[in-house]
This record gives structure tokens, sequence and C-alpha cells, in this order.
């Protein structure tokens, strides 16, 4: 048995995805509320406190691109989703086998990805399903879609939508009309009750606006997650910050936190991020490197163990800082054989990405983040007004 209907769903009976949405259809709506909500979240925590003490790898925490496409062509984007061509996209029946086999293997924390993840027409479907399914859902967007589609949406546990700065910094980056989109979709949602944090992406164009995006998180009831670009090889000097303009970002960032701003990090990753012991344009440390850093106290990684990425490709990754285009593929192996197979080539064992950073120090259950990520969830889930 399982959430849905008591049975577990036979998706190759179905004879195309035209089929699969009819079922779908007649599936009863999940109403989210505060303790269901909680509920989930207080599974998220059992789940790891389990794999913690016997020491057991899974994917309890998955990042999944729902499609390759994207309206926006920002022009730092890791993956490059608005410039994508050729490749073959999800069907409604691939995910939702994706999101079968990941409850049954342990999953209890879902972030759907894009691309933009609403330009998928089953987007509603498919988030009512995962809903059903029993996981905490959020969703990751650049709110275009969201006032059209916020119909879909209430039953999500979290939305988080992508605004950079103030209108001239975030636009050059993400396109003409991002910003007051960005805007409309973050009053829509706080209107519906959707808990929402605002991803801004720091460049050395728009460091400027980090006290903006302080203030406005502040007025309209949103936490804020700065973070750093990743994958900037290929990126121009206009936007790649060195090493130095890095730190003192880092340094803003626990500034406005301890001037009572609503910064998504703990203080122990950002302080760990402030004392990096190398430049910041080498950002890991690997197998290789466990003489150096054996004594530094650096957060260990979990990516590649506890969390996993799948992109709209197909490929598992640990995280989007590796971005591999030759990495495991659910397509070629399944899911199953993806994850171990990531999980065998994991090399790096630190890194000073402030997101990772967040989940990492969680996972590696230290007490303070844990209380912290915990009074994080309670304020969402209950609908608290800090």
């Amino acid at each position: 048995k399982d959430d849905v209907g008591g049975i577990v769903v036979d998706w190759d009976k179905f004879e195309d995805d035209k089929s699969v949405l009819e079922y779908l259809s007649k599936l009863p709506l999940y109403y989210n509320n505060p303790y269901k909500s909680l509920y989930r979240r207080g599974l998220f925590f059992l789940s790891l406190l389990y794999c913690r003490i016997f020491n057991i790898d899974k994917p309890i925490f998955i990042v999944l691109v729902t499609n390759n496409l994207c309206d926006f062509k920002c022009t730092y984007c890791y993956g490059d989703y608005g410039n994508r061509k050729g490749i073959p996209e999800f069907t409604t029946k691939e995910l939702l086998k994706i999101i079968d086999e990941l409850k049954e293997m342990g999953t209890r924390i879902l972030t759907l990805h894009g691309g933009e993840s609403l330009l998928r027409k089953d987007f509603g479907e498919i988030l009512n399903y995962a809903k059903l399914k029993g996981l905490y859902v959020s969703l990751n967007s650049n709110g275009t879609l969201v006032p059209k589609r916020i119909h879909e949406l209430k039953c999500l546990d979290n939305l988080c939508i992508s605004l950079d700065g103030r209108e001239g910094s975030n636009d050059k980056n993400r396109g003409k009309g991002s910003f007051r989109k960005a805007l409309i979709a973050l009053e829509t949602a706080k209107n519906n009750n959707i808990p929402i944090v605002v991803s801004a992406t720091l460049s050395k164009d728009n460091t400027k606006d980090m006290d903006y995006l302080a203030k406005l998180g502040k007025e309209k009831g949103f936490r804020i997650q700065y973070s750093i670009l990743y994958n900037d090889s290929k990126l121009g000097n206009d936007l790649v910050m060195s090493n130095n303009e890095v730190r003192e970002a880092t340094g803003k960032i626990y500034d406005l936190k301890k001037q009572g701003y609503p910064i998504y990090y703990a203080d122990n990753v950002l302080k760990s991020a402030l004392q990096w012991p190398d430049s910041c344009d080498n950002r890991f440390f690997t197998k290789k490197d466990r003489d150096f850093t054996k004594n530094l106290n650096l957060v260990p990684c979990y990516h590649g163990k506890l969390k996993y990425q799948i992109d709209a490709d197909g490929r598992v990754v640990v995280c989007w800082a590796h971005n591999d285009q030759n990495a495991p593929n659910v397509r070629k192996l399944g899911l199953k054989e993806a994850f171990k197979q990531c999980n065998a080539n994991k090399d790096c064992e630190h890194c000073c990405f402030l997101a990772n950073n967040e989940h990492n120090s969680v996972m590696h259950m230290s007490p303070k983040n844990i209380m912290g990520m915990m009074v994080l969830h309670i304020y969402d889930a209950l609908k608290i007004k800090r």
C-alpha cells in the first residue's frame, strides 16, 4: 500500500501520458495545513537521525530538475537551461516513476527545480501526487508563472523565488521585466500563505543591493539566501568576484544577520566561509587534502551521501558545483545504480559554498544548526510572523 488510494500504481499499464494525466486528475487534491507540513518536516529530521546514528547513506534529500526548458536566459546559469536544445524532457510517467522510487528509497524532502518547472503543463498534477505520496515539497522558480498557477501551488511547503537585487542589477543578468515579475510572485505567494525564501545570486555587480534585499525580506516576511556563483570559470570578469570580494560579501551577509535581518544561514556556516583556509577560487578540498584539513574543523560534505541532484537530462550529480557532464545517468542506469555510482565517485569532502554548507551542517547533526533549522521550519509551517 502507498498514500495514493491505498494501492501501488503500475504506471506501465497506462498507454501514454494523456491516460496518466486522466488518472491523476481523479486523485483527491492535497490540502496542506501547518500541522501536516510540520509533521513532514519532522519526519525528515527523524530519518536524518537514523541515517547518522547507523552511518547509512540514503537519498533523504533530493533536488529534482523537472525540465530542461526555461523562459529566462540568466547570464550566470549553472545549467544553461535557457539555451538547452535537443535534450528529451522527462515524460509525466517518468517523473512519477522517479517520485515513487524516491519515496521507496526513503526520500523525505523533494525540491522541484528547473529550468522553469511551471513551464510544464503537468506540473500541478505532479506536485499534487508528490504531496499525496507524503513528501515535503518545495519549488524553486523565477516567479513568472506563479500568479497564473497559484491555485496549483497552495499545497507547497515552501516556495523559493529568484531575485538578485534592485530592478537594474537584477534585470541585467536575469532579463528585462524579471524584477517586477518576481515581486508580483512574492506578493501572490504571501497572500496565499505559502512560506517564501528569496534566492539571490551574488556577482560583482549586485553586491551593492544586499541591504535592499535584506530590508525587503524584513518588510515582506521572507528569508534571503545569498549564493556565490557556481561554475563561474566560463563567465567574464564583470560578474565573477575576486577572493577578497567573496570574503567581503560573506562578511556583509554575516553583518546583516547580526543586525536582525532574515538571513537563511546559520552563524557557524557564515563563520566557516569567512575562515576558509585557502583562496575562495579554490572552493573544494578532496580526499587527497586530508593531511591539510584534518585539524581545521571544516563542515563535512554529505552531498552524494544523503542529498543528491537529478538533472533534467538524467544525470545525478553530487551538487551543482560539480556539474559533471559524464555523471551517472538515470536513463541509462536506473535511479538506484546512478545514486550508487554518484556516491562511489564522490571525492570532495569540504567546500565554501554557503547553501551547501547550510544543509551539510544540519546533516552533520550540529545541535545548534539542528535547533536553528527546526525553529525556521516551525515558523514556516505554523505561519508565525517573526
